[in-house]
């Protein structure tokens, strides 16, 4: 198993995408098109904010949250997730 500094160091953008496509479009814009409205920030909004970090991400991901899905993710796909929305920072 990955300690959470070891999978936020390999993390894998393209995966990161594929989860976001799978578990968070239903509620989150995860691109950079124009999307219909949906019920929580769009990624690109949360990428472009200056004070977001990798780790902060990861580590908000592996919380449970009242207002997200109960994913599984595990230390590695949290990473990815988080290295996908950081992508979208411009």
């Amino acid at each position: 198993m990955l300690s959470l500094a070891a999978a936020v160091a390999a993390e894998d953008v393209d995966h990161g995408r594929q989860l976001a496509e799978r578990w968070c479009a239903a509620c989150h814009a995860v691109g950079t098109e124009p999307t219909r409205f949906r019920r929580a920030q769009p990624f690109v909004a949360i990428a472009a904010r200056e004070s977001v970090t990798r780790d902060m991400l990861v580590k908000f991901l592996l919380l449970p949250h009242a207002t997200m899905a109960n994913n599984p993710l595990t230390a590695t796909d949290a990473a990815d997730l988080a290295g996908y929305i950081l992508s979208l920072r411009k």
